[in-house]
């Protein structure tokens, strides 16, 4: 088109020109060292014409030859890039597929890009990965670092998600122990810590790491609690040498935690295996009156303080509106054999074998036969215990 338009512009020019040529030719005189040249008009012109039109032919050869070893590197550069393009994909392709050996064999040959050869290299990691191949997986990790060292976060955080995929808890605590103290803000680093915490049962960071995954949202509301309180559970379950240790464990707790039913009856608990009844028994108490739960229930019945007779006399003010809850029964059965109110108590128990017959309910009953010195009935508890310990059907009440 360009071509097009000069020969046009060219054949415009020739016939403005002819035109006044064809008056008047004129002449063209040119000098030079004493030397003088005469020439028509037009053929100067012609002359010209041809001079430049030469001129650049000669000047775009010229420029052809100068500039071809930056044009030969030039292919040779988007060859690479379009060749290295296509095994990338070729290679994520495949790693989709399932052909972890072609995929780690494509994505390893590396490029000239770096965020390419880092994708490559973050690639034949997964691949290597998935052949259970961990040591490919930590070269192709390394050296996408090296391609990339400004990536190093995602690297990193790629490398302990493999490591946490594989138990590697070790290496992985390591890892991400790195990556914290770089980005302590950073979920996806607080989130695998929690993991590693979780599959070695390693509570007691987990709990230093609570506040920071609360602080940061990382996970939603009702799962934080949930993580919560399985973290308060197996703390409080351990056992504890000293009260001390006890109150500062309780006191390391989330709040939310510490005003968790559950999390109240084991912290009573082992108040109660401490020896500190009354401390346990006034905490029960005060939480049962704001949330009656079986936990607070079961528990209190496991306490034991100096005035036995005011304490089960306490749980019988409940059972006036609650006659039929077997824990409050149970609980009532254990504080009245512990303040010696035998009839009291085979009242309970008798109300509760008749509701859910267990192999507590009979044991107790047990004992109350055995004050009586009734053999007999102490010998049928025991064996109606048994059978229900054993899961055999017909459990008759023992009536003496």
């Amino acid at each position: 088109m360009k071509y097009l338009l000069i020969v046009i512009l060219a054949l415009s020019a020739a016939v403005v020109l002819g035109h006044f040529v064809s008056a008047d030719a004129g002449f063209v005189v040119i000098g030079y060292a004493g030397k003088v040249f005469r020439t028509s008009f037009a053929f100067f012109v012609v002359l010209l014409v041809t001079g430049i039109v030469v001129a650049d032919i000669a000047w775009r050869f010229l420029y052809q030859v100068l500039t071809m070893r930056t044009r030969m590197v030039g292919w040779s550069g988007n060859y690479r890039r379009k060749r290295s393009q296509r095994t990338l994909g070729n290679g994520l392709l495949a790693l989709a597929e399932g052909d972890f050996n072609r995929a780690e064999r494509l994505l390893s040959r590396g490029g000239d890009d770096e965020t390419a050869a880092a994708i490559r290299y973050l690639g034949a990691a997964e691949a290597a990965q998935a052949q259970n191949a961990a040591e490919r997986r930590d070269t192709y990790l390394n050296l996408a670092h090296d391609a990339m060292p400004s990536a190093e976060i995602a690297i990193g955080i790629k490398r302990a998600e493999m490591q946490v995929s594989n138990k590697q808890h070790e290496q992985a605590r390591a890892s991400l122990a790195y990556l914290a103290d770089r980005h302590p803000d950073n979920k996806q680093v607080l989130s695998l810590q929690q993991q590693v915490c979780s599959q070695t049962d390693d509570f007691v960071t987990l709990l230093g790491l609570l506040p920071a995954l609360r602080r940061h949202s990382v996970y939603p509301q009702e799962r934080l609690e949930e993580l919560e309180s399985r973290t308060a559970t197996a703390l409080l379950s351990q056992a504890f040498t000293t009260v001390d240790e006890l109150h500062e464990l309780w006191h390391r707790l989330p709040k939310s935690t510490r005003n968790r039913s559950s999390c109240i009856a084991l912290y009573a608990k082992q108040l109660t295996a401490l020896g500190h009844h009354e401390d346990a028994e006034g905490l029960l108490r005060k939480n049962i009156g704001r949330d009656w739960h079986p936990d607070l229930i079961r528990q209190y019945g496991e306490v034991r303080v100096p005035k036995a007779l005011q304490q089960m006399q306490r749980a019988e003010v409940w059972l006036v509106t609650r006659t039929e809850d077997t824990d409050l029964l149970l609980t009532v059965a254990k504080l009245s054999i512990n303040a010696e109110q035998w009839d009291k108590a085979r009242t309970a128990l008798d109300r509760l074998i008749a509701l859910a017959p267990s192999p507590m309910a009979y044991r107790l009953l047990a004992e109350i036969f055995e004050q009586a010195d009734d053999t007999e009935a102490v010998n049928q508890c025991q064996r109606e215990g048994l059978r229900l310990a054993t899961n055999t059907i017909g459990m008759p009440v023992v009536r003496a």
